[in-house]
């Protein structure tokens, strides 16, 4: 048990640095949706706000955020997506105050709403579906957790054991293990290797993380859509990750939905997500 926490605080001190990493890493606005509204909370002004930064209207940006967040002062992705154009303009005592306040509302949706930069959002994605290497590779989980069941960063910190003490052989396997050391050509590369007799929803699935991390969303999430509707597999993973997808493009009717479809199947950490997210 000491060997398996010490091995932990290791890990974590791996990874937060490649977290905060990602943070400062200037990378291309969220993408927006055409949902107008959720929970009766204006969406929309996200929308708006972001298509204003994109054409250099920062000033204005800043004023459709300060409106949002009149309806709901502590509305998280709100306060995180001011944070981070204050930032940009300079403003860091400001953007501190902004991401300080939503971290006091949650932190979970704070640090998921900040991971910006290539990888950013590893540490909240499901990396592959349980199931299908359970059966194939006998991945099982190699870590204990409360029967609440693990938060994100744990289950990503079950699925990191499980990969780094994986044989590399199998081409899945290598492709995560290449994905979890920040290696993402080649990860790439050896999935494009796969023989075309390997399953193709796994092969789509890691994939569409990969887009995930490259914070091209609607590709991923296109994958994952034809993943579920092509290859007749329901794995929650799937909609875990598709969901945090949806709602990095302002889209929460259809994500907080996925959010909610994997937590009923089971799957733990889209309880917190869905509560994190998707509660206002």
């Amino acid at each position: 048990m000491k060997k398996m926490s010490q091995f932990r605080l290791q890990f974590i001190a791996v990874l937060f640095p490649l977290i905060l990493g990602a943070q400062v890493t200037e990378l291309p606005l969220l993408p927006a949706s055409g949902i107008a509204s959720y929970a009766n909370l204006p969406v929309g002004q996200l929308n708006r706000a972001h298509r204003q930064q994109l054409t250099g209207q920062f000033e204005l940006a800043l004023l459709t955020y300060n409106s949002a967040l009149a309806w709901q002062p502590d509305w998280v992705p709100v306060l995180t997506a001011r944070s981070s154009l204050l930032y940009r303009l300079g403003r860091s005592l400001e953007a501190e105050r902004d991401r300080l306040r939503a971290e006091r509302q949650n932190p979970t949706a704070t640090a998921f709403f900040l991971a910006k930069g290539r990888n950013g959002l590893l540490p909240f994605l499901a990396l592959y579906p349980q199931e299908w290497y359970q059966m194939n590779y006998g991945f099982t989980a190699q870590a204990r957790f409360a029967s609440t069941g693990p938060t994100p960063s744990e289950y990503f910190y079950e699925q990191y054991l499980t990969i780094t003490s994986a044989p590399d052989t199998a081409l899945a396997v290598r492709a995560l293990q290449q994905k979890v050391n920040q290696d993402v050509l080649s990860s790439r590369r050896t999935l494009e290797a796969m023989p075309r007799t390997y399953h193709q929803g796994v092969r789509k699935m890691l994939l569409a993380n990969l887009a995930m991390l490259n914070h091209d969303y609607a590709e991923a999430i296109n994958l994952y859509t034809d993943v579920s509707l092509k290859e007749a597999v329901s794995w929650p993973e799937l909609n875990y990750n598709r969901g945090l997808g949806y709602i990095l493009m302002n889209d929460y009717v259809n994500g907080c939905q996925d959010l909610s479809q994997a937590a009923k199947a089971g799957f733990k950490p889209a309880n917190v997500m869905l509560e994190s997210l998707c509660n206002f």
